[in-house]
């Protein structure tokens, strides 16, 4: 076999060689695009499960998503029905998946209320990102901290900063209660704790430790059996307990524990001059 005909005979070779690594990857991308038409079009929706929703029903749940049973399971892409459920401000997260057997599983992730929101004697219910849910249904009854007359819309800062004030409030389990809290303030270092009618002013920021200082001083306060006015935590140096105006009322400070426990500590007690006159008077007896 002469040399013309081995060149010819290695050209064929090549040529149907060629024409395979051609033509399987087309096969294939024809069979899969033909496996997803027959998918899309002919694999029905026959059943939605929705799983994690405790407030909004399975029929509030379909209404957002608008997809009916027995259309093709795969007409609507899963972004699209995320970004519908993500309309309502109960979602915070959905997780979408089909199943060839034309079954749709949908777990969702609620929001969870953490205070009520009252404007103008109006109640909503908000999350802990400060997101308002819903205006709350005549009938419902929520032992929650209210945020009172701080608007979102033109006063967005402050009421950030009181809805940090209530997360700080849930983690130091201060809301275990029986009567009413309530936050006000119209400025971030205004902000307000008033439990059972005893006003406390925290002021912005260090949430945490004042609470605690809070606790330090609560004890001193019952052992007294002092019925208060307001208390201050605003300063980082100490604690103002300011008693129910009396015949000669006065303000009650008390040292940060950093420098000594926190113990309340008359500022002006009528009854000290006496007392160390009797002092003085039982020294002398035992010269």
């Amino acid at each position: 076999m002469n040399r013309r005909n081995l060149r010819t005979l290695k050209r064929k070779k090549e040529g149907r060689r060629f024409r395979l690594v051609i033509f399987i990857p087309l096969f294939i991308v024809s069979v899969c695009l033909g496996i997803f038409f027959l998918v899309r079009h002919y694999v029905l929706l026959r059943e939605i499960v929705f799983i994690g929703n405790s407030h909004l029903k399975n029929e509030e749940l379909r209404s957002l998503i608008r997809i009916k049973e027995n259309e093709g399971i795969f007409s609507v892409p899963g972004r699209t029905i995320y970004s519908s459920l993500r309309q309502s401000p109960w979602i915070k997260d959905a997780v979408i998946r089909k199943e060839l057997s034309g079954r749709m599983l949908i777990k969702v992730t609620e929001g969870v209320p953490v205070a009520i929101l009252s404007l103008s004697g109006v109640p909503y219910l908000v999350d802990k990102d400060g997101c308002v849910l819903e205006q709350m249904r005549d009938g419902t009854v929520l032992f929650l901290p209210v945020i009172k007359d701080i608007d979102p819309g033109k006063n967005a800062g402050t009421f950030m900063e009181a809805v940090k004030f209530v997360d700080v409030l849930h983690d130091k389990k201060i809301l275990a209660y029986d009567g009413e809290v309530e936050i006000t303030g119209q400025r971030p270092e205004d902000i307000s704790l008033k439990v059972d009618k005893v006003v406390i002013k925290v002021g912005t920021g260090d949430y945490d430790k004042k609470l605690t200082r809070l606790e330090d001083i609560r004890d001193e306060i019952q052992k007294r059996n002092m019925v208060i006015d307001y208390i201050d935590l605003r300063f980082a140096n100490k604690i103002i307990v300011k008693p129910v105006s009396t015949a000669g009322g006065e303000d009650v400070k008390a040292q940060d524990a950093e420098k000594q426990d926190v113990k309340a500590q008359d500022v002006k007690t009528a009854d000290k001059a006496p007392a160390r006159h009797e002092n003085k008077k039982a020294r002398k007896r035992k010269r």
